[in-house]
Order: C-alpha cells, then sequence, then structure tokens
C-alpha cells in the first residue's frame, strides 16, 4: 500500500477548453436520455455514453455492493448498484439545472434526505467505480475530481485489467492508498468494513 496526499484542481480548471462548447444542464439531459437504451451521464455538462460493462466488471461490483447490503443492514446508511443516476450539484442551487449526473457503480448514501425515486439529489459518501477501458479517463480524472469536490468522502476506482485498487479519502486534503488483488482493503468511513479481494478469485 502507498499513499500520497495533493491538492486537486477546481472545477473551471478541468472543463476549461476541455469539453464542447456545448453544455447540457441535467434537466436537458433527462430529457435526451429518457427514450434512449443505452446509458449515458453528464459529466460537467457533456453528454457520455457508458460502454458495456464486462464480465469482471460485473462481478467486482456485484460483489462489492452484495458485501455493503450485508454489512449495512440494520444501519442508517444505504447501499446502491447502477443504474441509478446521481445529480451532484452545488447547495443552494437547482438541481435541474447541474451539469454533472452520473450512475456510480457501487456507492453508499447515509442522508436520506438525499434519496428520491428520481435518483440521489447530491453526493453519496462512499463511491466505487470500475473502470472500464474505453472510459478509464472520466473515472480517474473528472470523476474524481468532482466526487472530491462534491464532498464524496470516499472514492475507490478499481482497475480489473491491472487489478488495482486506487483509494481516495477526502479531508482537507485528498489522500490517495494503492492496493492490488492481493489486498484486504479497509473502507475509512467505516469502522470495520474491508473487501478481501481474494475472493474474487479474477
Amino acid at each position: 500500500m502507498d499513499m500520497d496526499a495533493y491538492k486537486l484542481p477546481s472545477l473551471d480548471e478541468i472543463f476549461r477548453n476541455r469539453l464542447s462548447k456545448k453544455y447540457y444542464n441535467s434537466e436537458e439531459f433527462l430529457e435526451f436520455v429518457k427514450d434512449k437504451e443505452e446509458r449515458y451521464e453528464l459529466i460537467g455538462g457533456k453528454i457520455v455514453m457508458m460502454a458495456s460493462p464486462s464480465m469482471d466488471h460485473q462481478d467486482i461490483a456485484g460483489y462489492i455492493y452484495s458485501e455493503l447490503r450485508s454489512y449495512l443492514k440494520g444501519k442508517p446508511c444505504k447501499p446502491f448498484i447502477a443504474p441509478l443516476d446521481v445529480f451532484l450539484f452545488e447547495k443552494n442551487k437547482n438541481k435541474n439545472k447541474c451539469r454533472n449526473v452520473y450512475q456510480p457503480d457501487v456507492f453508499v448514501v447515509c442522508d436520506k434526505d438525499k434519496l428520491s425515486q428520481r435518483g440521489i439529489n447530491g453526493a453519496p459518501d462512499f463511491i466505487v467505480e470500475v473502470v472500464s477501458p474505453s472510459n478509464s479517463e472520466y473515472d480517474y480524472y473528472y470523476k474524481c475530481i468532482l466526487y472530491m469536490n462534491f464532498g464524496v468522502k470516499e472514492y475507490w476506482i478499481i482497475d480489473p485489467v491491472t487489478k488495482s485498487i486506487l483509494v481516495y479519502i477526502n479531508g482537507e486534503s485528498v489522500s490517495t492508498y494503492r492496493y492490488t488483488f492481493n489486498d484486504k482493503v479497509k473502507a475509512g468511513i467505516f469502522e470495520d468494513f474491508e473487501i478481501d479481494f481474494n475472493e474474487l478469485q479474477i
């Protein structure tokens, strides 16, 4: 396990000159996707189609969700698995005008006020993304920075190809920890929850 700490760039810095000139808000995005069979996310105002998950991707996400569901039974926090929209927006801002709507692979919400039938209104406490080769930049860069800026407490990026796990812990600075599929990885926001990646046998 390795650890680093660094300061993340601002939202303006990561999106300046990187995305198309046309930006969409969440209201426009939901209108765009309502009749679509494919899955999409809204990332910084840009509509991005999501790749179909691999078998390993689904195996990992399902395993972590199952472990979280068992651990959190009877506790105030609630686990979810994709597809379910998460709307990220600043406090006192209109959710319908936000520019970030994601479908994290697995996530946990501890504030029941954020739950609605349409999705999650605000940042989850804990997010796990399983990397697909076609969209790894979004998981490692755009989503990571946005998750940290919007208040996600802990973020795991799991790569089935390299069999690696990158853990971000959000605080006064962002600490990162690196693991492999030979490790047991403990969640920082929970007292005694860990994932034994050896159990996956991938």
